[in-house]
Formats: structure tokens, C-alpha cells, sequence
């Protein structure tokens, strides 16, 4: 299993980022890795972990704003490369996010003890996993709860936690019919039957959709006045009836 660790640069002019993902590169030393540098927030969910950059004091407010906009959609494990050790505000990182575990590396520690702690906590990750399960090498299709992801023939369809809760409903009853007032029950927990609420629905399976488009195995159909319905596309059904009656002749 190949895990994606993202570098966050929080400095864009910094001298030192390509030295840093080299020097991180160098540690983790490990095919089963790759490093990617993060540009953009719609990144963050194709990730196993993420390392954030910090050089001086002036960047700790926007890695601040990072982790706020990260804690809702995004668990992760994130480490953060401190180049300041006397900074009081790293103190106030951990509480930032309740679903990221988020540790402070000094970066007078050296990179071999980043590569350790990273390797170590995917390992652990990676242990849970496949005790919950285990994945088959001729799985098409699967839900990737640790990435928040639908995945289809090795492409990741990454997906915000409530899209997620939706496609997990959708996915689970495929081929059937997924009211309106279920979708709304799983996103917030409760329904009050208001239009208001068919329209919240109807917006997340608008974003849904569109990132569907990025794979031809499934398609999510509008089924007037009562909801959706998950399904096989068009032309998997036809490949799949061809395919059948090969075998058959």
C-alpha cells in the first residue's frame, strides 16, 4: 500500500522548500511512500499525512488558518516542522483539529526524526486497516473511509466528509432507491421534512456528481420527488450484459 505524504510550504518565496522535500524524501527512504507538495486545499484529501513548513514566527497565523479549514473534512495525521521552537502559539495547534492527530516536530531534531515518527504512525494506520478490512487486489470499487474516498479501478474520487456520509448511503443500498429525508438524517441527524432541506440534499449531490465525472463505473439518477438512486452506468451495464452472454453461448 502506497502512502501520500503532502509538504505544506506556508512561505512561497521560501530558499529552502526543495532542500526540505528532499531531506524528507531522503528520511522515509521507502518506496511504499510518495511525496507530494500541496499547492491547494482540494488536495489535502488524496493524503495519508501531511508535514507543514514553518521557518519564522510570521508564518504560524496562516498555518493556523490551514488547520481550522482542515478540521471539519479532513482527518489526518499532520506534522508540523517548527523552525521555531520559542513560538508559544505551536502550543495551540493540537487543539485546532478534532479529527487530526497533529504533532510538533522541532526542526533541531533532524529529519531522520521526522521520517521515524511519519513512518511509524502510517504503519500504525496501515495495522488498522487491514485488521478491519482487508482489501482484495480485484476489488473494482471501494470506499476508502481513512481518505474519505470512493475509489474505482485505482482512481480516487476524494470527497469532503459529508459528501462522503451521502456516497457511503448511496453506495450501500445500490440500486435502490435513497430518500431525500434518509440523505438529510445522515448529513445532520435529524429531518423536518422543509423544503429547505431537498435543496441542501439536492446541492451536495450537484458537487457529487460532478466529481463522478472523473470515473464511468457508477452514476448517481434523479428520482423525482422521492431522491436517488446509485447505480452502475450505462455502459458498465452493457459491458457487463455482453460479457454475460459470452459466457453463456
Amino acid at each position: 500500500m502506497e502512502n501520500t505524504i503532502g509538504i505544506l510550504h506556508i512561505r512561497d518565496d521560501s530558499e529552502q522548500s526543495d532542500n526540505i522535500g528532499l531531506l524528507i524524501n531522503r528520511a522515509l527512504n521507502e518506496q511504499s511512500y510518495s511525496l507530494i507538495e500541496i499547492t491547494e486545499k482540494k488536495q489535502i484529501g488524496l493524503l495519508d499525512g501531511l508535514v507543514i513548513n514553518l521557518e519564522k514566527s510570521s508564518d504560524y497565523v496562516k498555518a493556523m488558518q490551514w488547520l481550522i479549514d482542515l478540521q471539519e473534512d479532513h482527518p489526518l495525521f499532520i506534522w508540523i516542522l517548527n523552525g521555531d521552537s520559542d513560538s508559544e502559539l505551536t502550543k495551540l495547534y493540537p487543539h485546532l483539529s478534532k479529527n487530526s492527530v497533529i504533532e510538533i516536530i522541532s526542526s533541531d531534531q533532524g529529519f531522520e526524526m521526522l521520517g521515524t515518527v511519519i513512518k511509524n504512525a502510517l504503519n500504525y494506520k496501515n495495522q488498522l486497516l487491514n485488521r478491519g478490512r482487508p482489501k482484495k487486489a480485484s476489488d473494482d470499487h471501494f470506499l476508502d473511509p481513512s481518505k474519505l474516498s470512493l475509489v474505482v479501478h485505482d482512481k480516487i474520487i476524494a470527497l469532503t466528509r459529508k459528501e462522503f456520509k451521502i456516497i457511503e448511503l448511496l453506495y450501500e443500498n445500490i440500486g435502490n432507491v435513497v430518500t431525500y429525508d434518509e440523505i438529510n438524517e445522515v448529513i445532520y441527524g435529524a429531518t423536518t421534512g422543509e423544503a429547505l432541506e431537498k435543496y441542501r440534499v439536492a446541492n451536495f449531490i450537484f458537487h457529487i456528481r460532478n466529481k463522478l465525472k472523473e470515473q464511468t463505473y457508477f452514476e448517481i439518477e434523479i428520482i423525482r420527488t422521492k431522491g436517488y438512486l446509485l447505480t452502475y452506468s450505462k455502459n458498465e451495464r452493457f459491458s457487463f450484459k455482453n460479457t454475460s452472454e459470452k459466457v453463456l453461448q
